[in-house]
């Protein structure tokens, strides 16, 4: 019979809303459905998530008008202390959140000195005086840091995260870790019509996101001046942002208002999915992506930077098309452009799209997770028998 584990996850916010929430949230059902015992220790409790097996414990927030380092030390505290206090757990599994003892990290965050290595070089330069200057990155990296030592096994949405904290923090190779994507998000998904969307006159690509520069929003623009000036007839759909002034300004700079629409925040996507016929996500840092795998559902190709997480479950020219050079905007715009022009192209990759997406489940989420509390509790096992 299976080992059955009483887990503590540990996070801000208990919600379906947001990357991290969802893939916890999605994690946590699954679990419980084989079994385990879930203890969910957060701040805000909005997951709406009820089984005889899931309890919920919250920890103060922080005091009001709180700066962001003082709010990472209270958090770092409060959460440590619930642990405490509501344990013994077979296993506590933090999502990325700061705690002074904790088996299981899964990080969701690239390191807070990824940017210096991928951004542009003002953002690089930037990047790297806030790492000098502010306490909330000097915390971020320091309790980072904490917790790629003290826990037993390391968890990361992607392979290319993992390299990133082995090689920011120095990690032995021999430090346990293992790679968990994310699944599809989409309880179902709807039909696209693709031949439709490639026949169009004019093809919609969309973005979705919060982030504007990590997100790589700005190389969008730029692609999209580009493939305005080669004549191509296209419009750009922004799923989660809401049009600043700045942003105004840079589409009235680059000539590209009447193509760009700002959709805000969208809480129906499917309806989103079905406008568009790309999904497009240049993102210079992204741990892994759900959008373009839950657009993929809906027969969206995705165009995806080769930096992002999501490029390791797709392949180039046979479901999907891969940025190689994430600041390059003229790349960006003949990925672009290939599949706006062809149709041929567009319905093949289309269609692969769909089937690569039923592949990439939450239950291989679920899975790879169960291992690693298997592998510790077997190291522990082995502890034990040293001992005696």
């Amino acid at each position: 019979m299976p080992q059955r584990f009483h887990i503590a996850f540990v996070m801000r916010l208990f919600s379906s809303q947001g990357g991290l929430e969802l893939y916890a949230l999605k994690l946590i059902e699954g679990l419980l459905a084989a079994g385990h015992r879930i203890t969910v220790i957060c701040e805000s409790d909005h997951g709406e998530l009820t089984h005889e097996n899931l309890t919920v414990h919250k920890f103060s927030p922080p005091k009001k008008g709180a700066r962001k380092w003082q709010k990472i030390e209270h958090y770092r505290k409060a959460a440590s202390d619930a642990v405490a206090s509501f344990g013994p757990f077979d296993i506590v599994h933090s999502q990325h959140f700061p705690l002074k003892k904790t088996d299981v990290v899964t990080f969701h965050n690239h390191t807070a000195s990824r940017l210096s290595f991928v951004g542009y070089p003002f953002e690089r330069v930037v990047n790297n005086f806030k790492l000098a200057t502010v306490q909330a990155y000097k915390l971020r990296y320091k309790y980072d840091r904490e917790l790629c030592q003290v826990a037993s096994m390391r968890i990361f949405v992607a392979e290319v995260m993992k390299d990133d904290f082995y090689n920011t923090y120095k990690l032995p190779p021999q430090a346990p870790y293992a790679i968990a994507h994310p699944g599809a998000s989409l309880a179902s998904a709807g039909e696209i019509k693709t031949e439709a969307a490639a026949a169009s006159e004019q093809f919609t690509f969309l973005f979705v996101g919060k982030g504007f520069r990590k997100k790589g929003l700005d190389t969008l623009f730029a692609a999209c001046a580009a493939l305005k000036a080669r004549g191509c007839n296209f419009r750009l759909l922004i799923a989660g942002l809401k049009e600043k002034p700045l942003q105004r300004l840079q589409l009235k700079t680059k000539g590209i208002s009447k193509e760009v629409v700002f959709l805000g925040y969208q809480k129906d996507m499917a309806s989103v999915y079905q406008q568009a016929g790309v999904i497009v996500l240049p993102s210079k840092m992204e741990p892994f992506g759900m959008a373009p795998i839950q657009a993929m559902q809906y027969g969206l190709v995705p165009i995806v930077s080769a930096v992002c997480g999501v490029a390791e479950v797709l392949k180039n020219g046979h479901d999907s098309l891969l940025l190689q050079d994430h600041l390059n905007a003229i790349e960006l715009a003949d990925l672009m452009e290939k599949l706006a022009g062809s149709s041929e192209l567009f319905k093949k990759l289309s269609a692969q799209a769909k089937i690569s997406a039923a592949k990439i489940t939450w239950d291989k989420t679920v899975e790879a997770n169960v291992q690693a509390y298997e592998r510790i509790d077997k190291e522990r096992n082995k502890e034990g028998a040293r001992v005696e």
